[in-house]
């Protein structure tokens, strides 16, 4: 077994370690709260199923792995608008810049959910008035690519050439600042955690590691609510200039692990400008609402080093959900 495979396992097991150690309590009391947290950001990635950890290399790695911030060059910023069913909507902006020195990327995002007006009544059915329930979280995130001479300390006993292939590698932290607001109000804080690989097979093959949501309880008068951590692994494969495929396993701490595929095909349209059609699967929905449901497809269109992209899922009978990001690298 290669030594990078030795890594992957070793880092799984560290993140699962991690996340029981952090939650296993709270996990063991309350129920699942915060679902807004486990909703995708970017359009490119959702119209992909959502087998985005071992792609993301914009400002939107702040959410699907931080450890992928390392892939901007200089800055990148994103935006992103979804309308989901009846009058809910979700507003998501991230923004990563390279420090100076090559002393890592800095990122920061906010995701916003507003469900809408929604009638209040008292026990007996009387209408209370209206209020509008939303969540939001303020997530600060780190990454920073490892070097030979900072995984081969001078005074360690080992030569630096078996230190060698971890050179590449980047890791990933960032934290999060949650406020949930339904009648009542709470907030809570939690952090992700993530493992980026460098390219192998001739630059056309990457894996990736995260761990997202790892601690924080909400509390709604007597009700406890944990934040739903999630491990992913994915894997992305370069098939040619044109082509891209990801796959993704998914664990999610109270159901079952499900998997999602996705695909990218990116064409040059006329001079600078290029165009790209997506499409992902994920199982994560199957069987949860009747009807067509675990697709999700979208195009984007691109100039230079600015992108519009547009992505849909359908939930069977329960209708579309659409969104729309842009996406520059400055």
């Amino acid at each position: 077994m290669s030594r990078a495979a030795v890594l992957f396992i070793l880092l799984l097991g560290t993140f699962q370690g991690a996340a029981r150690a952090a939650g296993l309590a709270a996990y063991s009391r309350a129920s699942i709260g915060a679902p807004f947290l486990r909703l995708g950001a970017g359009a490119r990635a959702v119209a992909m199923g959502e087998a985005y950890t071992a792609l993301a290399d914009d400002a939107s790695a702040v959410y699907w792995n931080p450890a992928g911030m390392t892939g901007i060059e200089k800055r990148s910023a994103t935006f992103m608008h979804a309308a989901y069913l009846d009058s809910i909507s979700f507003e998501y902006a991230a923004y990563a810049q390279q420090l100076p020195r090559e002393f890592g990327v800095v990122g920061a995002s906010i995701h916003y959910l507003s469900a809408g007006d929604v009638m209040e009544v008292d026990p007996s059915g009387v209408e209370q008035g209206a209020f509008r329930p939303y969540d939001m979280a303020v997530t600060i995130a780190y990454a920073y690519r490892l070097e030979e001479r900072e995984a081969a300390p001078a005074d360690y006993d080992r030569p630096v050439d078996e230190w060698r292939w971890l050179r590449g590698y980047t890791v990933g932290l960032a934290a999060k600042f949650v406020y949930s607001k339904i009648s009542a109000a709470d907030r809570t804080q939690s952090f992700d955690i993530g493992l980026r690989s460098p390219e192998y097979l001739d630059e056309r093959l990457r894996f990736a590691l995260v761990a997202q949501n790892i601690g924080g309880v909400l509390k709604y008068d007597q009700e406890r609510e944990v934040l739903p951590f999630v491990g992913k692994a994915g894997v992305s494969f370069k098939y040619s200039d044109q082509v891209l495929c990801a796959v993704e396993g998914v664990v999610p701490w109270e159901t079952s692990p499900y998997g999602a595929v996705g695909a990218e095909y990116r064409r040059v349209l006329a001079g600078r400008w290029s165009g790209a059609g997506r499409v992902g699967f994920s199982s994560k929905t199957l069987g949860e609402v009747s009807g067509a449901t675990g697709l999700s497809a979208g195009v984007g269109l691109a100039y230079e080093k600015y992108s519009l992209d547009y992505g849909f899922v359908p939930l069977g009978t329960l209708g579309l959900t659409h969104q729309v990001s842009v996406t520059a690298r400055f």
